[in-house]
């Protein structure tokens, strides 16, 4: 357990705001702010922020999280990667029901950011006489401004005094205060008195190489970010495979399927089989995951599985579910918008490289 103090003069942070809870009034309205207005409104709310920062606030866009996609992404991804230079760290304050997505997105944007980045939200508006965006914005502060070594090129979420690595997160709930989990890995630090961080920091999944550019993709993707197609299914007793046909299956680019909890589905039943078969026959890759916390490290346990793996489908291994959701959209617009892949030569790439880290998404093999 290691944790850090810290003195001389304020580190400079760049606060990017996107909407949220956090910004809203206690009627639970977005209020139209200009970027001084919102800094003032931080500061009065959160007068210690000044003895911990020395911030400059950016508004990419004041909306909620529920609303947000692909060029969201990229906008905060570019704002981050136009900052970097003038800055210590980063703060992204965002809306709950999304943060998950874009603390993936971030990570695989950015691989591997010169500057730390801490997304955080509230349950509760910084407004609100009982909330909890004020400790959520110390907490994203003072990590961003002085994180350990280990944390320095990485994308966290700070949330109601812990702190998680950004794709290993999800929204555990709608109302109380610790509204996100790690289910896949362990948290990064406990907060109290002070910042205590875990030893996990010390068994980091590497990050890639620097790529130099916002999101490692070619710059033409960045003004015609198609998003992918991806349909997220479960199975389920009786799978209704056969009401995909051909229209419907060659209208997508991708589809997320979650897996009974031991990583098996229901293979025997009419028409799932042929759901697949039809699905490769387009084109279209089918990626397999479970949502359980445990997640079996192989489909290969069961013959069921044996048997989504001869079927060409892609194993998630230990990504959640939203990592895995936005990594395709991810590596959608890299290989099929940016180097211009057809669908047959795209499926067979990902064949090859779906299970290479974009970020720290996976520790398969690693822990």
């Amino acid at each position: 357990m290691k944790s850090v103090q810290y003195r001389g003069k304020p580190k400079k942070i760049l606060v990017i705001y996107t909407g949220g809870t956090f910004g809203m009034s206690e009627q639970l309205e977005i209020p139209k702010l200009s970027e001084r207005e919102l800094k003032a409104r931080l500061e009065r709310g959160v007068p210690e922020m000044k003895r911990i920062a020395d911030c400059t606030v950016r508004i990419a866009f004041n909306m909620d999280s529920c609303q947000m996609g692909l060029d969201h992404w990229i906008r905060i991804a570019s704002l981050l990667h136009q900052g970097a230079r003038e800055v210590d760290g980063a703060v992204v304050l965002h809306g709950t029901d999304t943060l998950a997505y874009t603390a993936s997105a971030l990570s695989f944007l950015l691989g591997k950011p010169p500057i730390p980045i801490v997304l955080t939200g509230a349950q509760k508006p910084l407004s609100a006489l009982r909330n909890d965006a004020r400790g959520n914005l110390l907490t994203a502060l003072e990590v961003a401004a002085h994180p350990p070594r280990e944390l320095r090129n990485r994308v966290m979420v700070a949330f109601h005094d812990e702190l998680f690595l950004g794709t290993r997160v999800r929204k555990l709930s709608a109302l109380r205060f610790s509204a996100f989990e790690s289910p896949r890995f362990p948290i990064l630090a406990k907060v109290g008195g002070l910042i205590q961080y875990r030893n996990s920091i010390f068994h980091l999944p590497p990050l890639p190489p620097k790529t130099g550019r916002v999101p490692g993709l070619p710059p033409a993707t960045l003004n015609q970010s198609k998003a992918a197609s991806i349909l997220k299914l479960e199975v389920t007793p009786e799978f209704p495979g056969s009401v995909f046909d051909s229209r419907i299956l060659e209208s997508l680019d991708g589809i997320l399927l979650t897996l009974y909890t031991s990583g098996t589905a229901p293979t025997e039943i009419p028409g799932f089989l042929p759901f697949l078969r039809a699905a490769r026959k387009a084109s279209v890759p089918v990626f397999a995951i479970t949502e359980r916390e445990d997640a079996p490290a192989a489909l290969s346990s069961y013959a069921a599985g044996k048997t989504l793996i001869r079927e060409g489908v892609l194993w998630c291994r230990d990504l959640t579910p939203e990592a895995a959701f936005v990594k395709a959209q991810v590596l959608h617009l890299r290989q099929r918008i940016g180097q211009g892949q057809s669908k047959h030569a795209y499926l067979q790439w990902l064949g090859k490289s779906w299970h290479e880290n974009l970020s720290d998404e996976s520790s398969s093999g690693l822990l």
